[in-house]
Protein backbone atom coordinates (compact mmCIF):
# COMPACT_ATOMS: atom_id res chain seq x y z
CA UNK A 1 0.00 0.00 0.00
CA UNK A 2 1.55 3.27 -1.54
CA UNK A 3 -0.26 5.45 1.49
CA UNK A 4 0.91 3.17 4.28
CA UNK A 5 4.14 5.56 4.66
CA UNK A 6 2.12 8.07 5.51
CA UNK A 7 -0.20 6.67 7.92
CA UNK A 8 1.96 7.77 11.24
CA UNK A 9 3.15 11.16 9.87
CA UNK A 10 -0.60 12.56 9.31
CA UNK A 11 -1.80 10.66 12.34
CA UNK A 12 0.64 12.97 14.36
CA UNK A 13 -0.55 16.19 12.33
CA UNK A 14 -3.86 15.20 13.79
CA UNK A 15 -2.88 14.21 17.23
CA UNK A 16 -0.91 17.63 17.14
CA UNK A 17 -4.51 19.86 16.23
CA UNK A 18 -6.33 17.63 19.00
CA UNK A 19 -4.26 18.83 21.98
CA UNK A 20 -6.14 21.29 24.32
CA UNK A 21 -3.62 24.44 23.44
CA UNK A 22 -4.85 23.89 19.67
CA UNK A 23 -8.58 22.56 20.39
CA UNK A 24 -9.23 26.48 22.04
CA UNK A 25 -8.23 28.31 18.42
CA UNK A 26 -11.27 27.48 15.89
CA UNK A 27 -9.00 27.73 12.96
CA UNK A 28 -7.10 24.45 14.02
CA UNK A 29 -10.48 22.62 14.98
CA UNK A 30 -11.70 23.53 11.58
CA UNK A 31 -8.72 22.13 10.14
CA UNK A 32 -8.50 19.09 12.31
CA UNK A 33 -12.07 18.55 10.87
CA UNK A 34 -11.70 18.80 7.57
CA UNK A 35 -8.60 16.25 7.92
CA UNK A 36 -10.76 13.91 9.29
CA UNK A 37 -13.92 14.15 6.92
CA UNK A 38 -11.60 13.87 3.69
CA UNK A 39 -8.91 10.94 5.26
CA UNK A 40 -10.34 9.39 8.53
CA UNK A 41 -12.26 6.70 7.31
CA UNK A 42 -8.66 5.65 5.31
CA UNK A 43 -6.98 6.28 8.93
CA UNK A 44 -8.86 3.91 10.46
CA UNK A 45 -9.20 1.29 8.07
CA UNK A 46 -5.18 1.60 8.20
CA UNK A 47 -4.45 1.84 11.69
CA UNK A 48 -8.14 1.81 14.13
CA UNK A 49 -6.14 1.86 17.27
CA UNK A 50 -4.52 5.31 16.50
CA UNK A 51 -7.63 6.65 15.22
CA UNK A 52 -9.82 5.36 19.29
CA UNK A 53 -6.52 7.06 20.94
CA UNK A 54 -7.23 10.33 18.42
CA UNK A 55 -11.18 10.30 19.32
CA UNK A 56 -10.53 10.34 22.86
CA UNK A 57 -8.69 13.44 22.87
CA UNK A 58 -11.20 14.91 20.75
CA UNK A 59 -13.90 13.34 23.14
CA UNK A 60 -12.70 14.78 26.24
CA UNK A 61 -11.57 18.26 24.34
CA UNK A 62 -15.25 18.77 23.99
CA UNK A 63 -16.18 17.32 27.29
CA UNK A 64 -13.71 19.37 29.46
CA UNK A 65 -14.05 22.77 30.50
CA UNK A 66 -11.01 24.16 28.03
CA UNK A 67 -11.33 27.59 26.74
CA UNK A 68 -13.53 26.11 23.47
CA UNK A 69 -15.78 27.93 21.56
CA UNK A 70 -19.23 27.20 20.54
CA UNK A 71 -18.55 26.76 16.90
CA UNK A 72 -15.62 24.68 17.48
CA UNK A 73 -17.76 22.87 20.01
CA UNK A 74 -20.03 21.99 17.19
CA UNK A 75 -17.72 20.92 15.00
CA UNK A 76 -15.96 18.32 17.29
CA UNK A 77 -19.62 17.25 18.02
CA UNK A 78 -20.23 16.65 14.26
CA UNK A 79 -16.83 14.64 13.60
CA UNK A 80 -17.74 12.44 16.32
CA UNK A 81 -20.80 12.07 14.99
CA UNK A 82 -20.08 11.31 12.01
CA UNK A 83 -17.38 8.84 13.04
CA UNK A 84 -20.02 6.60 14.87
CA UNK A 85 -22.02 6.64 11.65
CA UNK A 86 -19.43 5.13 9.58
CA UNK A 87 -18.05 8.06 8.24
CA UNK A 88 -20.91 8.77 6.70
CA UNK A 89 -23.57 11.88 6.99
CA UNK A 90 -27.34 10.82 8.09
CA UNK A 91 -29.96 13.33 6.54
CA UNK A 92 -30.84 14.14 10.05
CA UNK A 93 -27.37 15.03 11.00
CA UNK A 94 -26.86 16.88 7.91
CA UNK A 95 -29.79 19.02 8.29
CA UNK A 96 -28.99 19.79 12.00
CA UNK A 97 -25.40 20.83 11.44
CA UNK A 98 -25.90 22.21 8.03
CA UNK A 99 -29.12 24.01 7.65
CA UNK A 100 -29.44 27.84 8.39
CA UNK A 101 -31.23 29.26 11.37
CA UNK A 102 -34.14 31.04 10.75
CA UNK A 103 -35.66 33.83 12.95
Amino acid sequence: MPMMALVNPVYDCLFQLAQPESLSREEEVDCLVLQLHRVGEQLEKMNGQRMDELFILIRDGFLLPIDLSSLARLLLLEIIEFRAAGWKTTPAAHKYYYSEVSD
